[in-house]
């Protein structure tokens, strides 16, 4: 049954006093769940961020540590023969990282990207730059395990990926050297992979937390 809230100045009904109540007791419980909402969508977008991001932190740190033993072998190993074999084994996991990494930088299907479905859904679109920044790291370790006419295809390739990540390398550019191609896919891929995961409100918590980077000066 409707309230009635009509009332005089100088009288005021008791029914009136309970509707407007009421209705503001409603307000701010409106008020209220809207913020506990939004304090639950932040808290969530902040459990999802720190759980991608330790996920691509190990994913990094593997990528950093066959990096390291693929310089180790090369300089410490004296067998040609056992260097070549250790190589591809560590070339292969490198292949493997990046249909792995997938799962962390799955391909661009927007926009312009929007193509190539026919593939498959994983395959589609445009590969992200993390991506063909390991897969620079393959054909530079291939490169170092070959010679001829297959390590110049190797090399092509690896600088080729290095490009199309966007990314600046080291002038000047040693296209036929495997190891220099190598670092420079670390150097990309850290470019690639650091700004793209650090949402702002981290960053400037770490500008709150870390004193100023001051240039030396002589």
């Amino acid at each position: 049954m409707p309230i009635d809230l009509n009332f005089t100045l100088d009288v005021i009904t008791w029914e009136a006093v309970s509707a407007l109540s009421g209705l503001m007791i409603a307000g701010v419980g409106f008020v209220i769940s809207r913020n506990l909402r939004r304090h639950d969508r932040h808290t969530q977008r902040y459990a999802l961020l720190g759980e991608y991001r330790r996920e691509v932190t190990a994913f990094s740190k593997e990528y950093f540590e066959i990096v390291a033993d693929v310089l180790a072998v090369r300089d410490s190993v004296e067998d040609p023969a056992q260097v070549r074999a250790e190589l591809e084994r560590l070339a292969t996991r490198l292949s493997g990282m990046v249909d792995a990494g997938r799962f962390l930088f799955p391909n661009d299907t927007s926009g312009d990207n929007a193509f190539g479905f026919e593939k498959g859904d994983a395959f589609a679109g445009r590969r992200r730059p993390a991506l063909d920044a390991i897969l620079a790291a393959y054909h530079a370790v291939k490169a170092m395990k070959t010679e001829g006419d297959y390590r110049q295809e190797k090399l092509a390739e690896a600088l080729a990926q290095l490009r199309k990540t966007g990314e600046p390398l080291s002038e000047p550019i040693r296209a036929n050297d495997p190891v220099y191609l190598l670092i420079q896919s670390r150097r990309c891929y850290l470019n690639a992979v650091v700004p793209e995961t650090q949402p702002d409100e981290w960053r400037r918590m770490f500008s709150d937390i870390l004193a100023p980077v001051l240039r030396a000066t002589k």
